[in-house]
């Protein structure tokens, strides 16, 4: 008792701090008071100061300014937390309805970030032929500046059918970093045919198409369902970028009750892949990676897949707990499947929401590689979102 009293505390305590943010939440009790303060008298118009470390490990502090109107709402956000450390971003979405629900959006979006790592190409990187080291493998380390614009159009034609339309313009250069290591910045451990995009702005233009079926009575909580999500998209580089290539994938995911209601078994295979469809070389950051592994996404390549089990349960009310293993792989072609070499995650965390949102995650998750930290506020983005990704 006296060895684990510790450990008890601190769990005891997650689990009261989070209920009772929970509970403040859906009472409304703390957001209200908030909103009077930093918002106007009818709440159209808010500004407010933010503190986050979405562009990497260093702090960032900006503001954030909202707006809404009936069925429409913009944001604007600003952060600073560096040369290499800054991001500016302004949406706007527009809800109406066609019969069903229908919602179209507009963004834009810059960021600089530096400390990034490449580890090359293939689920062994340090040995895959297509990986050109110069002194031998190792990371090679770079910054980036980023620039996009997305619209957006969803639909809702039945309950549990979603249609989603998408197109964007990403602009990018990758450089590396303003003082680097003599022997881990990007261009001193690979020759440039391994680093195809490096040193020159890449502009690429991609448009999707996504179908998503998803029968849980509720996205936030536990609940026995089923999803299953499809994608295909087109990407045509843009001035001076030659490059073409579609990409393609599913999710499918099942979600149910296991032992009692309140727990839920959730097994989940995610595929992604990326045709060439001539013979220029693609950006090496176009490749694809591995976002829903949970344990470090470093590993790209033309076809990826995750399969992972998550079993969650209810704590207390607007608190749920997860036990979660993933298993991931990369691979060059559908035709080259193997087993061999699989890496795996294998972590616990916490699931806060309301009964009408998910307000965040909190996790650890660890691996061969070392323990990887997953923190997520805010409402989630749902799989099948490349428009957000690398």
């Amino acid at each position: 008792n006296a060895m684990l009293w510790p450990v008890r505390l601190v769990v005891d305590f997650v689990f009261f701090a989070t209920g009772i943010a929970g509970g403040l939440l859906e009472n409304e009790q703390i957001v209200p008071r908030a909103r009077d303060f930093f918002f106007t008298q009818g709440g159209e118009l808010g500004v407010f100061p933010t503190l986050f470390l979405e562009t990497g490990f260093n702090p960032n502090a900006g503001a954030r300014l909202i707006a809404g109107v009936g069925p429409y709402g913009a944001t604007v956000r600003a952060g600073y937390g560096g040369p290499d450390a800054n991001v500016v971003e302004a949406r706007m979405r527009y809800g109406f309805s066609l019969g069903f629900p229908a919602v179209t959006s507009l963004e834009g979006y810059h960021d600089r970030r530096t400390g990034l790592g490449y580890w090359g190409l293939g689920q062994t990187p340090e040995t895959d032929p297509r990986n050109l080291f110069r002194n031998g493998p190792a990371i090679g380390i770079y910054r980036e500046r980023r620039e996009r614009v997305i619209a957006g159009l969803g639909l809702r034609p039945l309950t549990n059918f979603e249609v989603l339309l998408s197109s964007s313009l990403t602009q990018r250069y990758v450089q590396d970093p303003e003082d680097p290591n003599p022997t881990s910045a990007l261009t001193d451990v690979f020759y440039r045919p391994s680093i195809v995009g490096a040193n020159r702005t890449e502009r690429v233009l991609y448009s999707e198409l996504a179908l998503r079926y998803d029968s849980r009575a509720t996205r936030t909580g536990v609940a026995p369902g089923l999803l299953i999500e499809g994608y295909g998209g087109i990407s045509q580089g843009v001035i001076y970028e030659s490059a073409r290539f579609g990409r393609t994938g599913f999710q499918i995911a099942g979600f149910a009750s296991f032992v009692r209601k309140s727990s839920i078994l959730s097994p989940r295979l995610a595929v992604d892949a990326l045709v060439p469809w001539n013979d220029v070389p693609i950006p090496f950051k176009e490749y694809t990676g591995q976002p829903t592994y949970r344990g470090f996404d470093n590993r790209r390549d033309l076809v990826s897949a995750v399969a992972s089990l998550d079993y969650r349960w209810h704590v207390m009310r607007f608190v749920a707990a997860r036990l979660f293993f993933d298993v991931a792989r990369v691979f060059p072609s559908l035709s080259e499947l193997r087993f061999d070499h699989l890496r795996w995650a294998a972590g616990f965390g916490f699931d806060l929401h309301t009964s009408s949102t998910q307000v965040g995650r909190v996790a650890v998750a660890g691996s061969l590689e070392g323990f990887n930290l997953l923190l997520t506020l805010g409402v989630p983005v749902g799989f099948g979102d490349r428009q957000h990704r690398e």
